[in-house]
């Protein structure tokens, strides 16, 4: 099932040149550039959480094809997309540019697999897809959050679910009151955000009408509170007694006078 987000040729690049002499280390600095225009600026990583490793690997090998980057100077330009504390570890791995450490890994390819190695394995990758597949919308986060956080799972899945799963995990996982209308709604060409955003209507219809009615409760509690203190406090009602024990009681008074 993981075979793909482990396997390092995943992550190769379209120009597979091995080719690194010093006509290569002189461009160096100018293609590096390049790549972090197309990477982003400020979005090297620093190894947390683990299982982004995937997505970084990914974004990397994307902006490197973009630039037609070879691999052989993808090499010595990885370490530049990382920082601390993941950059120092790297470093710790890659053979020395002058020659004095042999290093661990003398590839791209071996740098790849050495990053997939460290940072994640099958149990915690199926740990994560399991959490996914139990994913459901939360008190209080709202259905365009809920889209979100499943494409955030879905990252730390290693990207191993398609758009079509994706959707079918929050049309299930969504609010009873939106999950009728989004799976009517819902169809093969729809984009997930286009399913958040009618399901957030139908959530924000349904919290109104909620909240309309818990108002409606509150304002009648106050008025029957109001009613109440309002009513003025009466004496206990004035009881007459019975003749016959009005007549036994007259004795019980005659008695004690003989």
């Amino acid at each position: 099932m993981f075979r793909d987000v482990f396997d390092c040729e995943s992550y190769s690049f379209v120009n597979k040149s091995l080719t690194y002499g010093s006509r290569e280390a002189h461009t160096l600095g100018r293609r590096k550039k390049d790549v972090a225009q197309s990477f982003g600026v400020r979005s090297e990583w620093d190894g947390t959480p683990p299982l982004k490793v995937f997505q970084f690997l990914r974004k990397f090998a994307k902006a490197c094809d973009d630039n037609d980057v070879s691999e052989a100077e993808a090499f010595f330009m990885l370490q530049d997309f990382t920082k601390e504390p993941l950059r120092s570890e790297v470093m710790s791995v890659m053979p020395s540019r002058h020659g004095g450490n042999p290093g661990e890994v003398n590839s791209y390819l071996e740098l790849i697999n050495w990053m997939l190695r460290y940072h994640a394995d099958e149990a915690s990758l199926a740990a994560q897809v399991e959490e996914f597949n139990r994913a459901t919308q939360t008190p209080g986060e709202s259905e365009r959050t809920f889209a979100e956080r499943l494409r955030q799972l879905n990252v730390l899945c290693g990207f191993i679910h398609p758009q079509g799963v994706i959707k079918g995990r929050f049309v299930e996982g969504v609010h009873r009151a939106a999950r009728v209308t989004v799976r009517e709604r819902n169809t093969p060409s729809m984009t997930l955000a286009e399913l958040a955003r009618i399901a957030q209507t139908k959530g924000d219809e349904y919290r109104w009408i909620v909240s309309d009615q818990r108002r409606e409760r509150e304002k009648e509690a106050r008025i029957a509170e109001a009613s109440h203190l309002r009513r003025p406090t009466r004496p206990p009602p004035y009881s007459r007694a019975h003749p016959a024990v009005a007549a036994a009681s007259c004795d019980e008074v005659g008695d004690t006078s003989e």
